[in-house]
């Protein structure tokens, strides 16, 4: 028999699709907390174990060696929890532990991920989503705030980390020789504006964790998911993942997005451009190849310039 406590990070890679054993222990985890249930249901996304029991609540198991993420997640939906927001967010039912393992049990948010539907969406529903999620983000970091000298210095000692494994990282996620190449001359820290302030980052405003339900015969964005990367950070970073994911192929979204969130026209400039582009290069994970391919005129790009003004087209 294997226990959770014995399961080490490289074990975990070879066993994480092995639904039948991870559905035993979450099923053992229903009878420790007297959860009666008729089926169990994995989700295919996402890096730990969840599981959906009988489509009302949501069992999340998080490996011994990433309980950071775990105990990330617990505060940050125990404060999310507490505020007025504009789209769901789930509500913690219970936590515990289990083989060594912690794991968090939440409510089901009713919907679709975005990812199986965004290619669906018509150019209005997109313009909708667009408007609303800068919106949400908005909201979020509003919530947020801080100037706590702590939270600078890890986040610079982020940013420096970042700077530091710059090649290494894009090398590893298939960046062409050309484009590695044009990485000193066109990554500067003088890009990057100083910071007043911070906020908390989710990095993951993604259509991997966005719900869309129908409303009124059209999808609207409902609702927001996973929060166990949570850090913070620079607001602008959280920027990234819809607009590189989903919105720059498409005329007039990067905008109505930006302007939502509550920037004005003036400040959409070529230097904005710059730094966003810059911290796009420095996300944990950025993949500007995956980006690419999501137009044919990026896929066409030679340059890191060219890239700037095709993805951050506003």
């Amino acid at each position: 028999m294997t226990y959770l406590y014995k399961i080490t990070k490289d074990k975990y890679q070879i066993m994480r699709e092995k639904n039948c054993f991870w559905e035993g222990k979450i099923s053992k985890i229903c009878t420790l907390e007297q959860i009666n249930y008729e089926k169990l249901t994995r989700f295919a996304f996402g890096g730990n174990i969840v599981f959906s029991v009988d489509g009302k609540i949501v069992i999340k198991l998080y490996p011994s060696y990433v309980n950071d993420e775990f105990v990330k997640e617990k505060k940050i939906l125990e404060f999310l929890n507490e505020q007025k927001l504009s789209v769901e967010i789930p509500h913690i039912l219970s936590t515990g532990q289990f083989e060594g393992w912690n794991y968090l049990i939440m409510t089901e948010l009713k919907g679709t991920l975005l990812i199986d539907i965004f290619d669906e969406l018509n150019f209005e529903e997109k313009r909708k989503l667009a408007s609303d999620l800068g919106n949400i983000i908005r909201e979020v970091h509003n919530l947020t705030v801080t100037t706590n000298p702590d939270d600078f210095n890890t986040w610079n000692e982020f940013l420096n980390k970042r700077f530091e494994e710059l090649a290494y990282h894009h090398k590893n996620n298939g960046l062409s020789e050309g484009l590695l190449g044009q990485l000193p001359n066109y990554m500067k820290e003088e890009s990057l504006q100083s910071d007043e302030k911070l906020v908390l980052l989710t990095g993951e405003y993604t259509p991997f964790n966005l719900i869309m339900n129908k409303v009124d015969g059209n999808w609207k964005f409902t609702g927001l998911i996973d929060f166990a990367d949570c850090f913070v950070g620079n607001s602008k970073y959280d920027l990234l993942g819809p607009i590189a994911f989903m919105f720059y192929p498409y005329d007039g979204l990067n905008r109505i997005f930006l302007e939502s969130y509550g920037y004005q026209e003036n400040e959409l400039n070529d230097d904005f451009k710059k730094e966003l582009m810059t911290y796009l290069l420095l996300h944990r994970f950025s993949n500007i190849s995956f980006y690419q391919e999501k137009s044919e005129v990026a896929k066409m790009a030679i340059s890191l310039q060219e890239i700037e003004k095709i993805i951050f087209n506003f």
